[in-house]
């Protein structure tokens, strides 16, 4: 036993209440006075991780004996087993029981002498044991084993796991993958945990395997550490593929890092050659991918292809779309100039059309003209039609809950996030789900640049041919959060029309916001930058003034009515006196500090008070909440107040509530200041934006650029010049992708010459954006041969991606370290 667990033994005699989601159970049982180390009751009530547990069973539990101040005394329950015979006869008698059909005395105990004391052992961890026992047939043999795995197997299981140091919540998501082989198959690789189970890392399996005598050497090791460094690399530099030699080398320093022992180059490269022949890694123009984003990349040129070959989409008259827009520009009263009425002609003629855009350059006027248009020349009215959700032909989405809410505000139309378009719910399985089938006439995406290389996969599976799709965004914005530059590559391919809106229409306004955001995205700052502004102005102060500037800031606002629905603080990182978690403490002591009688909750490190203005940190696509969703926190109920006799937080998000248990609280976090890339897709009156030199390889063009356009009215920036300056000129290397190379390739396009009329600048990012992959007659045979080969896959392989990746996970602008 583990120093401070103890032993109690005993019978089940009732199982009060189980959930199936976590075997977590409570139960009564009958204690075995004379087996056990404590002076109990003759009935005592346990608690724990059950993964079962059969009535009229003897078990041994191990853990430690608590008092509840409401149900008095209960043993907690860490592991636990059922009580073998020991004995000759005891494991005859257990043996020939009722328990297990067919098996009487006499082959009981030709199982005994056959295997031993530990023929039970013996039959639960090899399929085979029984082979040899004289009279004992096939179907027997499996249906015995069969009962020992449900009556011990799981129990053992389950001790295994927690020997070899996993909790009860990995030790669940172990057991679900494995089932009855999760002892054996963790044995015979335990590498395999890093593919199979989410919250598994390297170094947590490489320990396990050490343990298991697992050598340095052993090629699952070395295939696990190259598998690792690719994922590692795809998530953090949002690449889809990674150079082999890159890969490698990562490989190389992870592995290494693990155990102090050298791996060779021999080595690596043996372990390469069998990822890529199990197709744990795949292989394309000497680069290394994982396979959910090799088939993913694939998948969507397929899509769009069979997509283009058989769309069914209606084709109207030139002479019956200008008439439709003139009746368009009499019921909005907008009055269209030439380049917007030819977005709006090429929208409505081309099967898939894409619109990228910055602030005030009327990408939202565009949508709302694509709807009406659209209605006129369909014949429907749009308000009735809108009406019946089941049957609305106008679709819109996006990626993120924000993104979607802003989208129904500007259009009046419902919208909702991609995954709740394609049928993705928290019961869904990864490799069993495939995106429903869209029912409508047109789709428009907004946000797209958000829209990362699985989502966009899974999007496209969705998209019926008769269905007319606008994709929508802003090139310039962050890339998405998962791997991929879907937005970019479309639109550099050429194989499709792309609206690229240049004059600014709000400009009318006044607005030197957005001017400003123009001229960082051409890659500099204005003269002015620095001057007080009627709607933009800047306070210059060191990292260590940032907490007091801001501070003076928010005290000012609030004499002026801001609060905290219509205020945002954005910052890049996370740690320092300038990041997110520091502000976001002093933020919450200004706009909602504690009172005598308001209601908070400690937890960890963050405190929770009625008031606080939250943000969601993980999907609930089933209660209509998203990873990035802000929220405030109505309600804080204590444990005497409370059926489940834990704390509970509510929390109101736009049109639900949802009430939270405490061990629910690391989907929360505070949201008075956040990260840029959670911010995108929203905009804000006031965005008070500090940047420092701490902040150093966040300090991005795309960056600054995207946190200046979140800001509708005020802007308010804050700390050094230099970093400002830094940032404007700043770009991070385009992520590398084939998915635009496939696209050239499978429409047989050839590098497009930049267009005359775009600006210099713009045809500088675009020229080095295109040149990202070398050219070269031997890739582009290579990339036909794999896109021929695509058309072959199976669709099962093909969809097993993962699509909440977009959702869940850490930015590769955060920073934030992983846990193996």
């Amino acid at each position: 036993m583990s120093q401070g667990e103890e032993l109690v033994v005993g019978v089940v005699e009732a199982i009060f209440f189980e959930n199936p989601s976590n075997f977590y159970k409570v139960v009564r049982i009958s204690v075995d006075q004379d087996e056990t180390d404590l002076l109990l009751d003759e009935e005592l009530v346990i608690t724990g991780m059950f993964a079962s547990l059969h009535l009229d069973t003897e078990y041994q539990f191990f853990g430690k004996l608590t008092n509840h101040p409401k149900y008095g005394e209960q043993f907690a329950v860490t592991r636990y087993q059922q009580k073998a015979p020991t004995s000759y006869e005891g494991l005859v008698d257990y043996l020939s029981s009722s328990r297990f059909k067919g098996i009487g005395k006499v082959l009981a105990e030709r199982i005994v002498d056959e295997l031993g004391q530990d023929a039970i052992d013996t039959i639960i961890s090899d399929s085979n044991a029984l082979k040899d026992v004289t009279g004992l047939s096939k179907a027997k043999a499996e249906d015995l084993r069969e009962g020992l795995l449900r009556h011990q197997g799981t129990e053992r299981i389950f001790m295994q796991l927690s020997e070899w140091g996993f909790g009860p919540a990995l030790s669940d998501k172990i057991y679900r993958a494995y089932e009855s082989e999760t002892i054996t198959l963790i044995k015979e690789n335990p590498y395999k945990l890093i593919e199979d189970v989410d919250g598994i890392g390297f170094n947590k399996a490489d320990e396990l395997a050490e343990q298991l005598d697992f050598d340095a050497e052993d090629i699952n090791r070395i295939v696990a550490g190259i598998y690792v460094s690719v994922l590692e690399l795809s998530n953090s530099d949002g690449d889809t593929y990674v150079p082999e030699e890159v890969a490698k080398k990562n490989g190389r320093k992870l592995l290494e890092s693990s155990r102090r022992y050298l791996i060779s180059d021999e080595l690596l490269e043996r372990a390469v050659e069998l990822a890529v022949q199990n197709e744990q890694l795949m292989r394309l123009v000497d680069n290394l991918m994982i396979p959910s984003l090799y088939y993913a990349e694939l998948n969507i040129v397929k899509k769009i292809d069979n997509y283009y070959q058989y769309e069914q989409i209606e084709r109207f008259e030139e002479d019956e779309i200008d008439e439709a827009i003139e009746e368009v520009v009499k019921i909005s009263g907008i009055n269209y100039d030439e380049s917007q009425r030819q977005a709006l002609k090429t929208s409505i003629q081309s099967p898939i059309s894409v619109i990228t855009g910055g602030p005030g350059t009327g990408k939202t006027t565009l949508i709302k003209g694509i709807i009406l248009l659209h209605s006129i020349l369909h014949d429907y009215d749009l308000e009735q039609a809108t009406k019946k959700v089941d049957e609305n032909p106008v679709l819109l989405a996006a990626p993120t809950g924000r993104a979607a809410k802003r989208m129904q505000e500007t259009t009046g139309l419902p919208a909702s996030t991609i995954h709740r378009l394609i049928g993705y719910n928290r019961d869904s399985q990864v490799d069993e789900f495939y995106a429903a089938e869209l029912d409508g006439s047109l789709l428009i995406v907004d946000e797209m640049s958000m829209v990362d290389t699985w989502l966009m996969n899974w999007l496209v599976q969705a998209i019926p041919y008769h269905l007319q799709v606008v994709l929508v965004g802003d090139k310039d914005q962050l890339p998405s959060v998962g791997p991929g530059k879907v937005f970019s590559d479309l639109i550099e391919s050429d194989v499709l029309p792309v609206l690229r809106l240049e004059k600014i229409y709000r400009q009318a306004q006044n607005s030197t916001i957005i001017d400003l955001a123009h001229k960082i995205r051409q890659g500099f700052l204005p003269e002015d930058f620095l001057m007080k502004q009627h709607d933009r102005s800047f306070i210059q102060a060191p990292a260590q003034q940032i907490g007091h500037v801001v501070q003076q800031i928010i005290v000012a606002a609030k004499k002026k009515g801001f609060d905290a629905t219509n205020l945002q603080v954005l910052a890049p990182m996370y740690k320092g006196p300038a990041g997110i978690n520091a502000l976001n403490t002093l933020l919450q002591e200004l706009l909602n500090p504690p009172k005598p009688k308001k209601r908070e909750i400690n937890h960890f490190d963050s405190v929770f008070r009625v008031g606080d203005k939250v943000l969601q940190l993980v999907n609930n696509s089933e209660d209509g909440v998203y990873n990035g969703d802000i929220g405030r926190i109505e309600a804080i109920h204590f444990k005497k107040e409370t059926a489940s006799k834990v704390e509970e937080i509510t929390v109101s998000f736009d049109n639900v509530e949802l009430i939270y248990k405490k061990s629910d609280l690391d989907q929360l976090t505070l949201a008075y200041c956040t990260s840029i890339h959670k911010a995108q897709g929203s905009e804000y009156p006031l965005v008070i934006l500090p940047l420092v030199d701490m902040y150093s390889r966040l300090l991005q063009k795309d960056i600054l650029y995207t946190a200046i356009t979140r800001a509708q009215s005020s802007l308010i920036m804050l700390g050094n010049p230099d970093s400002f300056y830094k940032a404007v000129t700043s770009e991070k290397e385009p992520r590398k992708t084939f998915l635009r190379d496939l696209l050239m390739v499978q429409f047989d396009k050839e590098a497009s010459e930049d267009e005359e009329d775009e600006s210099e600048e713009n045809s500088k990012v675009e020229d080095e954006a295109s040149h990202q992959n070398p050219e070269s007659e031997a890739i582009q045979m290579e990339l036909e041969e794999q896109i021929e080969e695509s058309l072959e896959l199976k669709e099962a392989t093909i969809n097993q991606i993962d699509p909440m990746i977009n959702m869940d996970g850490v930015t590769p602008y955060d920073f934030m370290s992983s846990t193996n």
